[in-house]
């Protein structure tokens, strides 16, 4: 299931992603963000999604544009101040709210584990990419991602000051920001998918959907300054009898 957004790859098909939007399943302004003072209806569309469409309650973190990541398989999650979550736990759904910044999704190709990530421009700078590496080489497995709706190269506009400090990291940065006038349009999908690249992961998808030009579907911060937000939910079917 994934709410007309193409999610194509060769992962198990074990392996669900949800991606709600603005009107999702004719339900208007659905929102998954407490931070809007619109407790009651956040609530609502919450558990319209627990009771009608998501196997469990969804597992969300205390999103902080950082790297830290909560696994599942180790400890329970109440209110952990992260930017990233694994589970290896069958029907246990893991969710990220965004509204310009990468969903990011990473699954084993077999279907054993999946991990979601909330990645902007400090996640990037921060590389929360890696730091899931760290976790996720432990089990031994291939991976692919995802990346869902995001704000694209076109419209994310940065300073020289952002750059530079890119650039210090990595040398191969600089080839991810692209001069407007005195400032520079920044790349994060490329960014993220060369931290990908740097963690063997090959296959890489996108929903190639920005959300400030998809703004009808998806909210955006940079566009509108949007304290709503869309979710990516994430979880592991139990395989059916038969099932590859």
């Amino acid at each position: 299931m994934n709410n007309n957004i193409n999610i194509n790859w060769n992962v198990c098909d074990s392996v669900k992603v949800l991606v709600t939007t603005k009107n999702f399943l004719s339900n208007k302004n659905f929102n998954i963000s407490y931070t809007n003072n619109e407790y009651n209806k956040t609530k609502k569309d919450i558990d319209f999604l627990s009771d009608k469409i998501l196997p469990s309650y969804p597992n969300f973190i205390k999103q902080a544009h950082g790297k830290k990541i909560v696994n599942l398989d180790e400890q329970k999650i109440h209110s952990h101040v992260a930017d990233g979550i694994i589970t290896s736990k069958k029907k246990q759904v893991i969710a990220v709210q965004t509204a310009d910044c990468m969903p990011i999704v990473i699954s084993s190709v077999c279907g054993s584990i999946v991990c979601i990530l909330h990645a902007g421009r400090k996640g990037v700078e921060y590389n929360i990419i890696n730091s899931a590496f760290e976790i996720l080489k432990k089990y031994n497995y291939s991976y692919e991602a995802w990346i869902g709706p995001s704000i694209s190269k076109d419209y994310y506009i940065v300073d020289d000051n952002i750059k530079k400090s890119f650039i210090k990291i990595n040398k191969k940065y600089e080839n991810f920001f692209y001069r407007n006038n005195s400032q520079f349009n920044m790349d994060l999908l490329g960014i993220a998918s060369l931290q990908l690249n740097e963690n063997n992961v090959k296959n890489i998808f996108y929903s190639n959907m920005c959300t400030v030009k998809n703004k009808d579907s998806f909210y955006s911060y940079r566009n509108s300054s949007d304290q709503k937000r869309f979710g990516t939910f994430a979880w592991i079917e139990d395989k059916k009898k038969g099932d590859k």
